[in-house]
Order: structure tokens, then sequence, then C-alpha cells
């Protein structure tokens, strides 16, 4: 993980905004690391980092990037790298069409990233992106944090999935280990 460590905060150099962006299903297990890390990282947004559940509609969320103005972009979702469940690779944008899967979003990830550069040319962006265990579906679905929050507090809030996220346990490890990093980095 310090190499990791040493890739993103090397694609963050010089960052004075960045726009953290998790992609994915949170009801298809593993499909649901990018939103996992983000609404574990909600509370650190400011003036300076955004954190957005884009789910597995990047679309909506152009608006708020390019009104945030950033200067970085890290997308945060599951690639097809032949390697590996847990493996973690920094895809540069000219590698995100090829590695990045297209089959839960509704328009592919490279088309919603040259769509928002129209707006904001000198955006440098990359994917942290993860080699999924599992993408199985859950045959029962629980909300996300039941008993905590009501059904219209999840609906309201964009940044929250409305079911609760289930990854396997060694992509858990590894995206609890990216959320220290990403921690560390807002630190």
């Amino acid at each position: 993980m310090e190499d990791l460590r040493k890739k993103i905060f090397s694609e963050l150099e010089g960052a004075i905004r960045i726009v953290f962006m998790g992609i994915g299903e949170e009801k298809l297990s593993d499909d649901g690391v990018g939103p996992y890390i983000i609404t574990q990282l909600l509370d650190h947004s400011d003036s300076k980092f955004q954190f957005l559940n884009a789910g597995i509609d990047p679309m909506v969320r152009i608006d708020d990037i390019i009104s945030f103005s950033p200067s970085h972009l890290v997308l945060l979702d599951t690639c097809t790298l032949d390697a590996e469940p847990g493996t973690v690779a920094v895809l540069k944008r000219d590698n995100i069409s090829e590695y990045a899967p297209i089959s839960t979003h509704t328009i592919p990830v490279h088309v919603v990233v040259d769509l928002i550069m129209e707006k904001l040319p000198n955006l440098h962006v990359f994917m942290i992106g993860i080699v999924p265990k599992s993408l199985k579906g859950f045959t029962e679905l629980e909300l996300f944090k039941h008993g905590e929050l009501s059904i219209d507090e999840l609906n309201e809030n964009d940044n929250l999935p409305f079911f609760a996220i289930n990854l396997t346990p060694v992509i858990k490890e590894v995206a609890d280990r990216i959320i220290e990093i990403i921690k560390d980095l807002i630190s």
C-alpha cells in the first residue's frame, strides 16, 4: 500500500481543489466499493475537498463537479484488470476506458470525463481502480444505516447509497486502506 500512497500523492501534486467521486452499484457486492469509500469520507468535504457518490450514473454529478471547479478529479470504482481481487491500480485518464467497467453504469465513465473536461480543460483526472472479488447481487437488501436514517433522509442526500453496501472482506480491507490514505492526504 505504500506504493499506492506514493502514486496517489504524486498524481495529486500541486492540487488546489480535489473531487473524489465514487462510482458503482451498491447492490452488486464489490461494485459498491466507490460509494463505500465516499460514504466514509463525506464529513471531510470542505472548500478544498469534495466527496461525491455517483452511484451508477456519474452523469448526474457533472454539474456538482463543474461548480466546485476542481484542479483534480479522482474516480473510485472497480476495474477489469487481469489481477487478483483486491489489486489496486492508479489508472491515467487515457487508460480509464480500457479498464473501467460499463456494465453497471448508464454511460461509460470516460464519456462523462470528456464532458467534464469540455468545461474544465485543465482538469487532471485519474482513477483508483480496484479489482473486485464478487459482483454478485443480493437477494435480501437492507437500507443504508437501517434504523439510523429514514427513507426521506436517504432520498434527500445524493451522496448516500440507498441500500447497505456489502463488500467482500478482501475488498473492504483494501477500501479501508484507501480511506486512510485519503485521510492522510487531507491532513
